[in-house]
């Protein structure tokens, strides 16, 4: 009996080894991630009736505008804009072939991996 229940107790530690696994998976390089909706990143939004610095799943959406016109967008699952810039350069490089003749992006943008790019 004693090691029947040994082994279901191995079998639990392992089964919550492998739901941890997958749980690190699905996570990847980020943070956090929702389990309504994987692919989102509990993120600070702007809009907080609470005024308690509540957290909600959500995106990261970058556009690109030329002449009032939206030319480019990507969604980021990451919160701050400083990881975005430079994948969402390239991006846009891959659909036209060149690099924005201008970039113009706010204080929020700065690091000096972005500079250097």
């Amino acid at each position: 009996r004693e090691k029947k229940k040994q082994v279901r107790e191995l079998e639990g530690y392992r089964d919550k080894l492998m739901e941890y696994d997958n749980h690190l998976e699905v996570l990847g390089e980020r943070n956090s991630y929702s389990k309504t909706d994987p692919d989102a990143t509990f993120m600070r939004m702007k809009e907080d009736a609470m005024k308690n610095g509540q957290t909600k799943p959500g995106y990261n959406l970058q556009t690109g505008t030329e002449n009032q016109f939206i030319i480019d967008f990507r969604l980021f699952p990451n919160p701050t804009d400083t990881l975005t810039l430079i994948p969402f350069f390239h991006s846009f490089q891959r659909r036209y072939n060149r690099l924005p003749v201008i970039g113009v992006a706010d204080s929020g943008y700065g690091s000096e991996e972005n500079y250097r790019f």
